[in-house]
């Protein structure tokens, strides 16, 4: 379908990408910033985001950059960095969904929810309702070539054991049933597209700890670039990407039923309040 050219300018649009000190979120926001963009960079350490916020100052092409320190496993924190961001800044292009964990062992957030879900799926979706009213073109989510087939609502703080890859599986499907509902939701309100995208086998701290260094380097990581800005996704949503080109989503992640499902947990779970549907 396309491919991110360095060239592309974006000068006075703004992107917001979460988990962007390192890795794929880091390179995207520089990606961005290099291209002229407005670009807003988040991290839960605050060397490290001080650390990123200056050296994507030193490439940006004429465009601010804000940095943002917060704790996405906390529900109360996500609601404060989404408050932090509408105060400062009136409008959004592009939020990207970026930020992840792959967890090692079980362990639980302040809220008492299994970590992996709570910062891969919990936290983009509340973080989303709360700016959407801010968010002008695109919401870009991260989903992923591992995601699983089905949707265990009787596992999704993993009660029969933890597992690794099963919780990272589990919310990259689960994202990808996000994705495909916001997408149909916003379509009849008239909101910004709403896409998911598997962004490649790349050499991230992540791929290491869960799959071993057996992808392409960060600087060849541009998919989440391309679909936060090219000009032939304009107007698609609801898909899923991998190599800048639709691919079928995984599973049950187009039921109907699972979808609206899972919405309803969301809610419960996270306090989120959408606008309501006409």
């Amino acid at each position: 379908m396309g491919t991110w050219r360095s060239g592309q300018q974006q000068q006075g649009k703004t992107y917001l990408v979460t988990g962007s000190t390192d890795g794929i979120g880091q390179h995207t926001a520089l990606n961005l910033a290099r291209a002229g963009g407005n670009v807003i960079i988040h991290g839960r350490s605050s060397q490290r985001v001080d650390a990123s916020r200056q050296r994507i100052e030193k490439a940006a092409a004429g465009g601010w950059v804000k940095a943002y320190t917060y704790d996405l496993s906390s529900m109360a924190s996500v609601r404060d960095f989404a408050a932090a961001v509408r105060h400062d800044v009136q409008t959004l292009n592009v939020l990207l969904n970026n930020a992840g964990v792959f967890e090692q062992r079980m362990s639980k957030t302040v809220d008492g929810f299994e970590m992996t879900w709570s910062v891969n799926v919990m936290a983009p979706f509340l973080f989303t309702s709360l700016l959407l009213d801010s968010i002008q073109d695109r919401i870009v989510n991260v989903s992923s070539i591992s995601a699983g087939s089905s949707v265990d609502f009787s596992n999704l703080q993993q009660e029969k054991g933890f597992s690794s890859h099963g919780s990272y599986a589990l919310s990259k499907i689960a994202m990808m049933a996000f994705t495909a509902k916001l997408a149909k939701r916003l379509q009849k309100q008239g909101g910004p597209t709403v896409n998911c995208l598997d962004p490649g086998t790349v050499n991230t701290k992540m791929l290491e700890a869960g799959w071993g260094m057996c992808g392409m380097p960060v600087s060849a990581a541009n998919g989440e670039t391309f679909l936060a800005t090219d000009p032939c996704v304009k107007a698609t949503t609801g898909e899923y990407f991998n190599g800048n080109r639709v691919v079928s989503m995984r599973g049950e992640a187009r039921k109907t039923k699972v979808q609206d499902r899972l919405w309803t947990i969301l809610e419960q779970q996270t306090g989120a309040v959408w606008p309501q549907q006409s």
